[in-house]
């Protein structure tokens, strides 16, 4: 779901109350400006400047004074989508191994170090891309360059066998909370085995198959890391209350010397295509059925993402949607929704409908038909759209009055658009979609184009499912081949300075604490506030 609306958060408005005017940058030896844009007087950007490092690794800063703190985020443009068919699951793998210690720092220390220091941190694994960040005090972002560059450059070898089982265990143990023991928890997976081919990148979720994790190796691990895992395969984005050069001068200490992996090529865009609707059922310890139907759409930056981005709202999204009101408010179900889920190389167009206890799913299958029927007679309104477009832009504002909102969005845009400053261009097409634009997306994904059906029904009633299953499981491919120790090709980062020095603190910090304003209403009531300027229009 992470692209439902996260794809949508495109609005940042220009400026920081405490922005201050960016003085000459001093460029390390290997480290060359590339870009930087947010400087428009008309314009609603995040202000950025994006430099590269000789191996390869892409940086971001954004400077913004209003408070004494930073945000670190190290995206590498690897997720379940660059895994091989029989070793699925390493990506979120590594989620866990990342934290389970480096050469110059022990186990667990990554979280103690951050947590003392006053931080938060974490990590996140979806389709596409892995990302790994934290907000310190400012005081401590040379702390958190070194730890992050110790896990990019000097981790496998402080991966054990001991640690692998570890993590193996705990990664299956999730797979069995969240998924397998987990009501409704297999839907998804079992939606992706029935409309993607098998071998498709998005065939499995990002969990991976138990059988997949029981049947790799270390070594298997390992090779995965120093396939995906380079500087050059990666975007380090930092943001807050920061010296630029002083910043880039760690970055160049701590993350220079890292050699770069392999070359690695932007993956093809792979939508797919139905001949028919495809029925599945699935039987679960549930009470209420629950129906799910998926439309494959096209891919991220294609022209009908964001119309379709559009209809989901109009379909599904809160109590004026069309599914609402015709589903949900006259009583036919308990919840219904609709939402467009876009990865980078396919889409797909996804309603759901949660029924009753006991109640058929054929019936409320036909329910979302006739919706979409009304759909293609009268359209969608200028007025329905026009609200969409308001509640994005609202939600987008929210979002990124942090400094976390605006790193994690300029290391998303350059990521996958290979630059920071795609904004202004995304915040163009949203405002531009039309309502002609959403009915001929519309038309030509959704209505009457075949889809994936999911039943999923209470253990022994497969005779709530909305339709006959069509769709036999995959023959899954066991025989894989595994990876030996010799087989690996190590990249050793020369040490030219002590790495298991911790970084001191860079000196202390301060507080800006906003200016009070009073007033006394004509009642006698008084009032006190402050005024937020962290983002804003430019004038």
């Amino acid at each position: 779901m992470r692209k439902t609306l996260v794809a949508l958060s495109l609005l940042s408005l220009m400026g920081c109350s405490a922005l201050t005017e960016n003085s000459p940058v001093r460029l390390p030896d290997g480290v060359t400006l590339v870009e930087q844009g947010g400087t428009a007087k008309d314009g609603v950007e995040i202000p950025y400047q994006k430099y590269r490092l000789k191996n390869g690794l892409v940086v971001v800063l954004h400077e913004d004074h209003s408070d004494p703190i930073v945000s670190v985020d190290v995206t590498y443009h690897v997720g379940s989508a660059r895994e091989e068919l029989g070793k699925s699951g390493f990506a979120h793998f590594f989620e866990h191994m990342m934290f389970q210690g480096s050469e110059h720092v022990g186990d667990q220390e990554h979280f103690r170090l951050i947590t003392e220091a006053g931080g938060t941190l974490n990590g996140t694994t979806n389709r596409d891309r892995t990302n790994y960040y934290e907000t310190v005090p400012a005081n401590q972002l040379e702390k958190a360059l070194w730890l992050e560059s110790d896990r990019m450059g000097f981790l496998l070898r402080a991966v054990s066998q001991r640690k692998f089982e570890i993590q193996r265990a705990t990664v299956k143990n999730e797979r069995a909370q969240s998924y397998d023991n987990r009501p409704y928890g297999l839907a998804g997976e079992r939606t992706m085995e029935a409309l993607y081919p098998e071998g498709h990148p998005y065939f499995w979720l990002p969990i991976g198959y138990v059988e997949d994790l029981d049947r790799v190796t270390v070594n298997d691990l390992k090779d995965f890391f120093l396939r995906w895992y380079g500087p050059n395969n990666a975007t380090l984005t930092i943001g807050g209350d920061i010296d630029p050069s002083q910043t880039l001068a760690w970055v160049n200490k701590y993350f220079g010397d890292i050699p770069a992996g392999p070359e690695v090529n932007a993956p093809k865009k792979q939508p797919v295509k139905l001949e028919k609707d495809r029925f599945d059922t699935l039987e679960d310890k549930i009470r209420q059925p629950m129906l799910s139907m998926t439309w494959p759409t096209e891919y991220q930056g294609a022209k009908s993402e964001y119309p379709l981005y559009m209809f989901a709202s109009v379909l599904g999204s809160g109590r004026n949607s069309l599914l609402y009101q015709e589903l949900v408010k006259t009583g036919k179900a308990l919840s219904a929704g609709a939402y467009q889920d876009c990865g980078e190389i396919s889409c797909t167009f996804n309603v759901y409908v949660l029924a009753n206890q006991g109640e058929a799913l054929a019936p409320l299958r036909q329910d979302v038909m006739n919706i979409l029927s009304e759909v293609a007679s009268n359209g969608v309104s200028e007025k329905s759209l026009e609200e969409v477009k308001g509640q994005t832009e609202a939600n987008a504002i929210f979002g990124l009055q942090s400094v976390a909102g605006k790193v994690s969005q300029l290391a998303e845009y350059e990521t996958f658009y290979g630059t920071p400053g795609k904004l202004p261009t995304l915040l163009a097409t949203m405002n531009g979609v039309t309502v002609k634009d959403v009915d001929n997306a519309f038309d030509t994904f959704i209505y009457q184009k075949p889809n994936v059906t999911l039943s999923v029904v209470p253990q022994g009633q497969t005779q709530l499912a909305a339709a006959k299953d069509n769709t036999p499981p995959p023959k899954r491919d066991f025989s894989i081949s595994t990876v030996s120790a010799d087989q690996l090709k190590l990249r050793e980062t020369p040490v030219t300075f002590d790495r298991n020095k911790v970084p001191p603190v860079s000196g202390p910090v301060s507080v800006k604490v906003p200016a009070l304003y009073h007033a006394t209403l004509k009642n006698g009531i008084s009032v006190a506030g402050t005024v937020s300027a962290e983002t804003r229009r430019s004038a």
